[in-house]
């Protein structure tokens, strides 16, 4: 059997590391303007971050905490694994996320 690793959850993030961060920033940054038409700033203030992160977590610089994540998705409107897959669909096969 497998070891299984528990992590507390508010310890938990989602790296957007180079090769699908951006991807994965493009892809809030996609639906924040076609679900809501708002700001990064209204959209941050919304979420509970600066719009200085949130700002680096569309460039693909920032590792992502499960709850800004999260909450992301809620005001968005989108599941968590909308904004993963979508983003990851924008890696060319071949090669390693």
């Amino acid at each position: 059997a497998l070891p299984i690793t528990l992590i507390p959850i508010d310890s938990y993030s989602v790296h957007m590391n180079p090769r699908n961060g951006s991807q994965n920033g493009d892809e809030i940054r996609r639906l924040r303007k076609e679900n809501l038409g708002i700001s990064g700033r209204a959209f941050a203030r919304r979420v509970g971050i600066t719009s200085q992160s949130l700002s680096n977590i569309e460039l693909g610089n920032k590792a992502v905490g499960l709850e800004t994540l999260i909450a992301i998705a809620r005001e968005l409107g989108v599941t968590v694994d909308k904004i993963i897959r979508e983003g990851d669909a924008a890696v060319p096969k071949g090669v390693a996320a």
